[in-house]
């Protein structure tokens, strides 16, 4: 269980003859509060004016606010944000002006956007555009991309050209979704599709979705994907237009296959839901590690992302699954939000051993992923102090060795234990016998799609984007130099507004 958060998740849709859109963002957002827990918003076009609503938090679920929320948010057209934080700071005033979606207003034109990823090049955008708008209210990357889409809206007229040009400038993970004032609904993906972005129609309405169970709830059976590149631009009454701007150049996130997307989604280039992937990572990991797998008695998971894995070891060996880990679904607070010296206590009130299941055998655990180790590292001990008289780790995803600029909050290489251990080292520091990781081979074979196709960029130290592998390249020689990077976000070089 990785203590790592993704950026955000976006849903937006267009419903024809004055059908309310609140149900639909709704139910699509709630479906992707996995993605964003720090702040939720959402922004309607009504009676020639937008509508928002937005606090931090996660998205209410008591009924007489929802119930405020749809009075409040009327029309048929919208979009949505569940948001976490991996651009700026994150203080409650930064939080506060970081929501999305955000409005930005310039020369008559107003537009709300929504977007899921992280902009790489943001401090370089940041003073060009500060020539043209000024000081910018926020410290989020979201006001830069909002404000390149209006510079480039402004100097080119067509949301095909603008959107070009904002393809060619901003680099990053980028899945973006528009209102516009002036000319409706528009939703883009960066060349890399580096995160993933779904969209369908049905009955009048349609629908976009950083996954698909977001439409699957909302009555959509059917969908297609935003291509890297592409633009899609829905009228009022829910026609649509698809522009292919760019050349694809993918690289979905190879992350999301482990840890990120809901086990019921199915994303670009793939044809099986998430969970029967997950359940295929089983098969290198025994293909790579038999030997010490015949010393295992069981297999426990890290709840709930290893659960399908765990399933999958299950299935191939024939060793007993055990859920003996279990976490408690009322601990809300996420370990990879809290501060360091609250996390440990996090983390282990959230997870209880049923000790009668362990006690006296030698246990597998099945773990997604290892980022900074806290969670992996305090339930191996709490399976040793249940009476496991031998604990061996097998982890479903590759040692991450390299930070991620593109929208997981993993970005120093400080803070990643793989960057700092091997895995022999990991295994004595968290007390196991052994850790045992996935390699890329595996994981790519897995997944089923083309290394050349995914990123995988946290693990091999290959970025898809020029200007993040240059400051990749820049901090690892200063940080295996013994140059300290105090904590903060490495791609970001702030210039005083």
């Amino acid at each position: 269980m990785s203590e790592v958060s993704e950026a955000c998740g976006v849903f937006g849709a267009v419903c024809s003859e004055n059908k309310p859109v609140f149900p639909y963002l709704y139910w699509g957002l709630l479906s992707l509060n996995h993605r964003g827990q720090q702040s939720y918003g959402f922004t309607t076009w009504h009676e020639g004016k937008f509508v928002k609503r937005e606090d931090l938090n996660l998205i209410p679920t008591d009924a007489r606010e929802v119930e405020r929320l749809a009075r409040a948010l009327k029309g048929s057209v919208g979009i949505s944000n569940a948001r976490y934080a991996t651009s700026g700071r994150s203080g409650k005033r930064h939080l506060q002006g970081g929501k999305q979606p955000l409005l930005i207003t310039s020369k008559g034109r107003s537009i709300s956007i929504s977007y899921n990823g992280n902009i790489v090049n943001t401090d370089k955008l940041r003073i060009r555009l500060r020539k043209e708008f000024g000081r910018f209210k926020t410290d989020a990357d979201t006001e830069v991309l909002a404000k390149q889409v209006l510079l480039s809206l402004e100097r080119s007229g067509s949301y095909e050209s603008a959107v070009g040009h904002v393809l060619d400038e901003v680099e990053g993970a980028y899945s973006v979704m528009i209102l516009d004032s002036q000319d409706g609904f528009h939703a883009f993906r960066d060349v890399h599709g580096i995160k993933p972005y779904c969209f369908a129609k049905r009955d009048g309405v349609v629908a976009f979705a950083s996954e698909s169970p977001a439409l699957n709830i909302n009555g959509f059976e059917e969908y297609e994907f935003v291509n890297p590149g592409e633009l899609v631009s829905v009228s009022l009454d829910c026609e649509i237009r698809r522009s292919q701007l760019r050349k694809p150049e993918p690289a979905l996130c190879s992350f999301e296959f482990a840890y990120f997307s809901r086990p019921d989604a199915v994303l670009n280039g793939t044809s099986i839901p998430v969970y029967k992937i997950r359940e295929q990572f089983a098969r290198p990991l025994l293909e790579n590690y038999s030997e010490k797998l015949r010393k295992n008695d069981l297999i426990v998971s890290m709840p709930e992302t290893a659960d399908d894995a765990a399933y999958g070891l299950h299935e191939i060996t024939g060793l007993s699954w055990e859920r003996a880990v279990r976490k408690n679904r009322y601990v809300t607070r996420r370990a990879f939000i809290s501060g360091k010296d609250d996390r440990s206590e996090v983390i282990d009130k959230k997870m209880n051993i049923v000790a009668s299941l362990v006690r006296g055998k030698s246990v597998a655990v099945v773990e997604d992923s290892i980022v900074r180790g806290d969670t992996t590292k305090i339930n191996v001990g709490k399976l040793k102090k249940a009476g496991a008289t031998r604990v061996d780790v097998y982890v479903t995803f590759p040692q991450i060795r390299n930070p991620c600029f593109y929208g997981v909050d993993m970005s120093t290489y400080g803070e990643l234990l793989g960057a700092k251990m091997t895995p022999e080292e990991i295994s004595r520091w968290m007390e196991a016998e052994s850790v045992n990781y996935q390699n890329v081979e595996g994981l790519v074979k897995a997944i089923g799609l083309p290394q050349s196709s995914l990123c995988t960029a946290c693990v091999t130290g290959r970025y898809p984007t020029p200007e993040a592998q240059r400051v990749a390249d820049e901090i690892r020689a200063k940080y295996f130099e013994g140059v300290s990077e105090h904590g903060k976000r490495i791609y970001e070089r702030r210039a005083k507004d």
